[in-house]
């Protein structure tokens, strides 16, 4: 498959909803942050187990927030690769990138080869430390 006129406008629609539907749950989120505060999570006679949980929901609320907001700039990303006509040419060594792969992810901006050489090269491995 190679990437056509057609294909290009799918992605790009398809990017532009992707978009507006994390803007939406992002937006969401933080009205719901501001309808439930920390202290109301709590209860009324907190002890340290509420506390615990409460901070736990909002970090994990916050964790959510920041996905979004991680996902929403590699869109705008790809977004700005289309505008300057190199959208699906891998940033690395500048060969096209495979269309069922932009199908897949639209957002990518390597190719499968450089995509796997990154991973391999820049792969934080977990080392238990004390």
């Amino acid at each position: 498959m190679r990437m056509t006129p057609q294909l290009m406008h799918d992605l790009k629609r398809k990017l532009q909803t992707a978009r507006k539907r994390l803007i939406d749950e992002a937006r969401q989120e933080l009205v719901r942050w501001g309808e439930h505060p920390i202290a109301e999570m709590m209860g009324e006679a907190p002890d340290a187990g509420d506390e615990s949980v409460a901070t736990m929901v909002t970090d994990l609320d916050h964790a959510i927030v920041e996905r979004h907001v991680e996902e929403i700039r590699d869109i705008d990303a790809a977004l700005a690769r289309i505008t300057k006509r190199q959208y699906g040419r891998c940033v690395d060594c500048d060969e096209d990138i495979e269309p069922a792969r932009l199908i897949a992810f639209p957002t990518a901006k390597r190719c499968v080869d450089c995509q796997s050489l990154r991973e391999r090269t820049f792969v934080q491995r977990s080392r238990p430390t004390l």
